[in-house]
């Protein structure tokens, strides 16, 4: 390829890069204006996510936790159960000393 010919092919290509910027550039106008009507509309109620949330215990097959052995669905459910009580049950002794 020719010098003369790659910068014809540069300025091309950064002629195209330009162009398709501004029409993003417009999308996401486009785009937030519409969010915007959308907000306006619905009394500018936002949905909060919370996107740290866990997902909970998780209990690999095989291990034994409260005296109940991970082997399949059913144990699974047993000792999450187990340990959410006993979370609920702690959680009610801390409020029981807050109130005293």
């Amino acid at each position: 390829m020719s010098r003369k010919n790659n910068q014809t092919t540069r300025k091309n290509a950064h002629k195209f890069a330009l162009e398709r910027e501004k029409t993003n550039q417009l999308k996401r106008e486009a785009k937030a204006k519409k969010t915007a009507h959308k907000l306006a509309a619905a009394g500018n109620v936002k949905k909060t996510t919370n996107k740290n949330k866990s997902k909970g215990i998780r209990l690999k097959k095989g291990v034994t936790v409260k005296g109940i052995k991970i082997t399949d669905a059913d144990s699974k459910k047993r000792a999450k159960a187990l340990l959410k009580a006993q979370q609920a049950m702690e959680a009610m002794d801390v409020n029981e000393w807050e109130e005293a």
